[in-house]
């Protein structure tokens, strides 16, 4: 076990949760109220609700309810995640006592009793928790209909600083490194204003780049080297980590790393054959982990990537384990082992979800990922796979109530007809997105179209219906609409984009309108020295009371999927900025200067200092996979405060992942661009930009295919322009009526057009050629 060294403060004070050794801590009893904010029901003039948080105990400085009230409530909101061990309510002696009431906290955005109390007699109630309380608010509730007075409402904790905390860089960067050509930025919080800065040639102490520090950040996104030394920045006499400046940087160091742990999660055949709770294709991934479409997006948006790695998944029979594990997958026919790994794990979850006959509305509309990519798939997986899937799905699909074995405590669905109007709103959990059936109904509309069905403008209809509701009614300044979903907000922005982009004609009106007014709120709630969007407005920089890893890590693909529909090039800008912070973020450019993973110094190439543990057992089980993330900073590390340390809840999750394999998919397809054209050798030029240079050391290419107006095509191989290129060209002789040689040739007549394509289905970049002589 990692040992840490901690020292008691006098002046500040915070918080810790999780692991509680003795001997490692010294404490000193507070009261935190005095820390925080207080709110009420309502209140007597005079008697407001911040004179029970004052320190004071007359009865001049109390709280008052007013008289009349049916009921009444008191909070106090505490600057960040706490935990809490005792609880003292004061009355005046002058008032009468407050004989019943309930102590409350927020879970999952709704309040849930932790403490309630009748026939009190008392003028002071001193609660302990034997196991504390984490929130950031306490509420007290009371019930009866009467005036009360409260003086005082004290709350007590341990409150300790991290002295490792020194350690910590002042220069905050991405520790693995950054991609070319793309934004590349540090946070330097403690650095004044204007400090000059350089980049260093670590090897030979070469200065390679000069700026300076603004507003905490220093930009370097103009510096591109073509070389594979390491780099750090200087400024003053403070250095950070050394780190490479590569191509597609984030992509190789992450895209096997996203394959593993979603091998290694998987229920029952993963690294555990034990059966958890809340879990069914994916250990703890509940109904709502978002697998499925992820896994498939990943494969849509950078096929060759996938299809060229190595292939180490074998399929395991259900036959070969314990009668108990009988028909929870085996549905499906097998895959053949030739398969890419990714595939393998789309058939895997696809696999369970029909086996376990799942169907709770979230589980169903994943369906419809697998099915709009069936004319992708279909060269890999068995014929039987749609088939069955397809029928299951249709069959499924309007169902309103859902057998118990697809649902959990979480499951908020007033009902699960997919074609029904969503406006029931998701708490912080992230189970109920907005917009979560937005994207499956119209991919069914597609499905079920190109197969004739007389019925499928159902689904465009309740796609319409739904993204209609959506633009009228979603404030983006509530924060529970955005970040206040957590490791699900993502949901809500690609349904707006799939929209756009996939029928441009037939969305709603203010469609793109609304985008622009949510990127705009975006950018004014980043405006910081770490490029982070806040929760909200006011102090709060986090979800209360959750580690929000998921978030970060999602919160790109909502970016770029709004970037791919926005016009105003200004807004993009910003928000490609957004999005590769946020990137940073994981990796070390935040308060704490951690990677959100405990083991990615040992599975991440360049990172130095992973997050400060990891949760041992849990629902997941998740400490043998790898690439698990497994924590981020908390309102409390925010905007600058390492020396909180280890504090707030840690566990990996495969939200988490899900989350950030999202992310990727839409930074593939962002960045993915072709270009057709003939150079003076009668040569027509292709030029593919994606993500698919890993190693500049080795020799990388892609198959495209070169399509005429008459459906013939042909096949033409496109290397690395230089070893640090983002481009991969190929050509093709042109003569009288032909493209092509040999025996690879298709007919191309003055007035015709050719097409060359990337990407798959939503994710499709295609350019196009028109012949003028």
């Amino acid at each position: 076990m990692e040992t840490r060294h901690w020292k008691k403060v006098t002046s500040v004070f915070f918080i810790t949760i999780g692991l509680f050794v003795q001997s490692a801590w010294s404490q000193q009893k507070n009261n935190l109220s005095l820390t925080g904010t207080a709110t009420a029901s309502s209140f007597s003039q005079g008697f407001e609700p911040d004179k029970a948080i004052d320190g004071k105990t007359s009865s001049e400085s109390s709280w008052r309810n007013k008289a009349g009230e049916d009921e009444s409530w008191f909070m106090l909101k505490l600057p960040g995640a706490t935990e809490i061990v005792e609880l003292s309510i004061k009355t005046p002696i002058e008032s009468s006592v407050i004989s019943d009431f309930k102590i409350q906290t927020i879970l999952n955005g709704s309040w849930r009793n932790v403490k309630e109390i009748s026939a009190n007699q008392n003028h002071q109630v001193t609660l302990t928790f034997e196991k504390p309380i984490l929130t950031d608010r306490l509420r007290l509730w009371i019930e009866k209909r009467s005036q009360v007075a409260v003086s005082e409402f004290e709350v007590y904790g341990r409150q300790y600083v991290d002295s490792t905390a020194t350690e910590v860089k002042k220069i905050l960067v991405n520790q693995s490194g950054y991609n070319l050509y793309r934004p590349k930025r540090f946070s330097a919080p403690e650095i004044k204003e204007k400090t000059p800065f350089v980049l260093e040639q670590q090897s030979n102490e070469k200065i390679v780049f000069t700026g300076y520090i603004e507003n905490g950040v220093g930009d370097f996104s103009d510096f591109n080297p073509e070389s594979e030394e390491e780099f750090i920045v200087i400024a003053n006499d403070h250095k950070s980590f050394p780190f490479r400046i590569g191509p597609n940087w984030l992509e190789r160091i992450t895209y096997r790393n996203m394959i593993e742990f979603m091998i290694g999660a998987r229920h029952y055949v993963g690294t555990t054959n034990l059966i958890r709770p809340l879990s069914f294709e994916w250990r703890d991934g509940d109904f709502f982990n978002w697998a499925l479409q992820g896994l498939v997006a990943l494969y849509l948006s950078n096929p060759e990537a996938f299809e060229r790695m190595e292939k180490t998944v074998s399929y395991v029979p259900n036959s070969s384990f314990p009668s108990q594990y009988k028909g929870l997958w085996g549905a499906l026919e097998p895959y053949k082992e030739d398969v890419p790994d990714l595939l393998k794990l789309i058939h895997w979850d696809v696999d369970v979800k029909i086996s376990q006959g799942l169907e709770h509305e979230m589980q169903k509309a994943e369906l419809a990922h697998f099915l709009y990519a069936w004319p992708y798939l279909e060269k890999w997986l068995p014929q039987q796979n749609f088939d069955r899937v397809y029928e299951y799905t249709k069959d499924k699909w309007e169902k309103t109530t859902v057998n118990p074995r697809s649902t959990s405590q979480y499951d908020l669905s007033p009902e699960h007809n997919l074609l029904a109007l969503k406006t029931q709103m998701g708490t912080t959990k992230g189970e109920m997105p907005p917009g979560y059936s937005v994207i499956p109904n119209l991919m069914m509309y597609e499905v079920t179209k190109k197969r004739g069905e007389k019925d499928a403008e159902k689904y465009f209809e309740a796609a319409y219906r739904q993204m209609k509701w959506m633009i009228q009614n979603l404030d983006w300044k509530d924060p529970i609409v955005t970040k206040g979903q957590r490791v699900s907000e993502h949901m809500t922005m690609r349904a707006f984009a799939y929209f756009q982009n996939s029928f441009p004609d037939r969305a709603p009106e203010g469609l793109k309108e609304k985008v622009k007014d949510w990127a705009k709120v975006a950018i004014s709630r980043s405006d910081n020295y770490w490029d982070f969007r806040k929760y909200s407005d006011d102090e709060d920089w986090v979800p209360p009371s959750w580690n929000e890893t998921g978030n970060v890590l999602g919160f790109p693909a909502a970016l770029f999927a709004a970037m791919s529909i926005l016009e105003d090039q200004e807004l993009n800008g910003k928000l490609e900025i957004l999005a590769w912070s946020h990137f940073d973020n994981a990796f070390g450019r935040n308060p704490v200067g951690r990677h959100f993973s405990h083991r990615a110094p040992e599975e991440i190439e360049g990172v130095d200092v992973g997050w400060y543990d990891a949760h041992k057992g849990g629902i997941g089980l998740l400490e043998e996979v790898k690439f698990v993330f497994d924590g981020s900073p908390k309102s409390f590390h925010y905007p600058n405060n390492p020396e909180v340390g280890n504090l707030g809840w840690t566990e990996g999750w495969v939200q988490f992942n899900t989350a950030f394999n999202i992310s990727m998919a839409y930074l593939a397809n962002y960045y993915t661009r072709l270009e057709l054209s003939m150079d003076s050798k009668k040569e027509l030029r292709i030029n593919l930009e994606a993500p698919l240079n890993f190693d500049p050391t080795k020799e990388e290419h892609v198959t495209v295919h070169i399509q005429n107006e008459q459906g013939q095509s042909i096949s033409v191989r496109l290397k690395k322009e230089s070893p640090y290129s983002n481009q991969l060209t190929g050509v093709l002789p042109c003569s009288k009526n032909r493209l092509g040689s040999g025996n690879k040739k298709i007919e191309w007549n003055k007035g015709d057009a050719i097409r060359v394509s990337y990407g798959l289905g939503y994710f499709k970049k295609e350019a196009s050629y028109l012949r003028m002589d």
